[in-house]
């Protein structure tokens, strides 16, 4: 980090900050072997809402607002599914409630969202995050998308799968290279989970076996500690058969989870005693084509950084990046397009290895990048993601205190 980044002055009253985060397991979306088959979606959110309240020490009577991302909103997870979980999870009937949707980046808007809030002087104490079931709700089931929309771009374009094959096509990003960022993000994350390095951000949530026996999850069902570069060449193509360089190994494996923040002003936080993990310093959204979609990190993150440029914050002041793995060639692109260092991403592993439950995982994400923040003692950290249809968002944070 450059010493010529200097603090900004600020006003505490309209500075938000995250107070504490934390997320479930991620379990597999899986019928037979998923931690989480037999447990509602909203039930692993109202968890983690109760685990967030009881460990920040927050007031609940000032929680003003409840800001959920969720992206398929139904069934379980239907009918303003951030209002259920607010009563489940034993809020006050004052605290209002929001589910939001941008799809994969729902609950880094959810957060986007309550840090906007709390600059304009509204709503101050909210909790954010973000939930998905993909087992009980897969993400293609009940979607009709209107047949004008092809108009501007095809049908296998809104296969995120094909998107990620065009993108490795046009900038020869070969099968080897995405297997070798597959598996070091399997390598990394089991590192992290064998070091306790999550114990800190996970909330036990009872589960299942797979002999169907209760149990804790308290550990990412989706990291492989077995998989190896030749394993992962005898897969087979996903999206484009026998032609494709895209497989199950370097694709993020269908999940479920939840995940959770507490935001509020730096005067609220000063004036309950708590103490903040990070300010929120600027958030960004894009739109690209949708045949672009993994690009979105890429144009989000350069939006960002010119919003931040005069407080003298440039990419190399950023000590790390939690960039969601949706696909590790989409990674890789967005890596190299960006110049960012290998060595400060995902440190902890990423979205391969750990799981993508598409509305949980922006939060997942935030609350992973701002534990790794605390234990390496970094400054800035950039969480970012793509979005499907074509969109991207990026959240930069400033680690404080603690």
């Amino acid at each position: 980090m450059t010493a010529s980044v200097s603090s900004q002055s600020h006003d505490p009253a309209t500075t938000p900050v995250v107070v504490a985060c934390c997320r479930t397991a991620i379990g597999r979306a899986h019928a037979k072997q998923g931690v989480f088959r037999n447990v509602r979606g909203d039930e692993l959110a109202a968890a983690v809402v109760r685990a967030l309240v009881e460990r920040s020490g927050v007031a609940a009577e000032t929680i003003e607002d409840v800001v959920l991302g969720a992206t398929q909103q139904r069934g379980e997870l239907g009918g303003n599914v951030a209002r259920t979980v607010a009563l489940m999870a034993g809020l006050p009937f004052t605290t209002a409630a929001t589910t939001v949707n941008r799809l994969c980046g729902s609950s880094l808007q959810a957060l986007a969202q309550a840090c906007h809030a709390i600059t304009a002087g509204a709503e101050n104490v909210q909790v954010v995050g973000g939930v998905e079931h993909m087992h009980h709700l897969p993400m293609e089931s009940a979607v009709d998308i209107h047949p004008q929309a092809f108009a501007r771009t095809s049908r296998g374009m809104l296969s995120m799968g094909l998107t990620a094959e065009q993108l490795a096509s046009a900038h020869g990003i070969e099968r080897r290279r995405q297997e070798e960022f597959a598996l070091a993000s399997h390598e990394k994350a089991a590192r992290a989970d064998e070091g306790g390095l999550f114990d800190d951000e996970i909330v036990r949530v009872i589960g299942h076996d797979e002999a169907g026996a209760v149990m804790e999850a308290v550990a990412d069902q989706s990291i492989r500690r077995d998989t190896s570069l030749e394993a992962m060449a005898a897969l087979d193509p996903v999206f484009l058969p026998k032609l494709g360089t895209i497989t199950a190994a370097t694709s993020a494996p269908l999940s479920d989870g939840a995940a959770a923040l507490l935001v509020m002003s730096e005067a609220e936080a000063l004036r309950q005693s708590l103490d903040p993990l990070a300010r929120v310093v600027a958030t960004a959204v894009v739109g690209v084509p949708p045949a672009a979609m993994g690009t979105g990190p890429i144009h989000a993150t350069r939006k960002l950084l010119a919003r931040v440029a005069g407080r003298g914050i440039g990419l190399s002041d950023i000590d790390l990046v939690e960039l969601n793995e949706a696909f590790a060639a989409q990674a890789l692109h967005c890596i190299d397009e960006l110049g960012l260092d290998p060595a400060r991403v995902n440190v902890r592993g990423g979205s391969l290895a750990i799981g993508h439950p598409l509305g949980a995982s922006g939060a997942r994400i935030a609350t992973t990048l701002l534990h790794a923040l605390r234990a390496g003692g970094g400054r800035y950290g950039l969480a970012t993601m793509c979005i499907g249809l074509g969109q991207g968002i990026a959240v930069l944070f400033e680690r404080v205190g603690r």
